[in-house]
């Protein structure tokens, strides 16, 4: 058991092994190329998950937790493929750009507040960070344009204090939301501008002379910095655009 995770990463491709230790990639492939290229990833990270949990010895998890891949590859990601499959226009690429490194990073940092006390703690910061993990764009075979994202938001809050004996005491609280966005641009010679659909947190709907576009967006709050949303949470943001056109009406010949 302690090599067989380490098996698993050697059986991967170069490329394949490039992504599990950058955790980013990007590109234009048919669904059926990405589903190739990332169905060994994401099952050599479940296999990795299980020796992480405590399914090999000291050295196989070692192994693991250093070649790890997040877990927004395999439930969100990957399964996103094969849903999207069925709608795409056959041949049509679907760009993708991947980043799961993490959002705790200086160059995903947006602002920081001046140091402030709020007692008992003599220094406090709050660090905010966005993290755009997964944006994607394609074409369905109706002729109508999708694009959507998933980013992190983040808040680090540093806090500082000193006991009674004199001991500094330091530590660092992570919260998370996560918001999810869609953009559907529909052709009007297909679609017409309609007032249905489901309720959501953010709608913009922009008509214009060839096309309608629809925006949708909502924001989830994580229970832990680990925490994936749910895939389905994407999907009712897709079928909510649709539900804002309606198939145009077609005048007789």
């Amino acid at each position: 058991m302690a090599n067989t995770v380490k098996q698993a990463f050697n059986a991967l491709t170069p490329q394949q092994q490039e992504i599990v230790r950058t955790r980013r990639f990007s590109g234009a492939r048919t669904p059926d190329e990405w589903i190739a290229l990332l169905g060994p990833v994401a099952e050599y990270d479940r296999h990795a998950d299980q020796v992480r949990q405590g399914g090999g010895g000291f050295f196989a998890r070692r192994y693991a937790r250093k070649n790890d891949v997040p877990n927004g590859l395999r439930t969100f990601a990957f399964p996103l493929l094969a849903i999207l499959r069925e709608d795409i226009e056959p041949g049509a690429p679907l760009e993708l750009w991947v980043d799961l490194s993490g959002p705790l990073q200086s160059g995903k940092a947006t602002r920081s507040t001046p140091p402030y006390k709020k007692p008992p703690y003599r220094k406090i910061v709050d660090t905010f960070y966005d993290d755009i993990w997964l944006q994607g764009r394609t074409r369905f075979a109706d002729g109508s344009r999708l694009q959507f994202a998933v980013i992190d938001h983040v808040r680090s809050t540093f806090k500082e204090k000193k006991n009674p004996r004199g001991k500094i005491k330091r530590k660092t609280k992570n919260k998370k939301k996560t918001e999810l966005t869609v953009t559907l641009t529909a052709s009007n010679r297909m679609y017409a501008k309609t007032a249905g659909g489901r309720a959501a947190p953010k709608v913009k709907l922009k008509p214009a002379d060839k096309h309608t576009k629809v925006t949708l967006g909502g924001t989830l709050v994580a229970p832990n910095m680990e925490a994936v949303p749910q895939l389905e949470s994407l999907i009712e943001l897709i079928s909510g655009a649709y539900e804002r056109v309606a198939p145009a009406r077609r005048k007789k010949l």
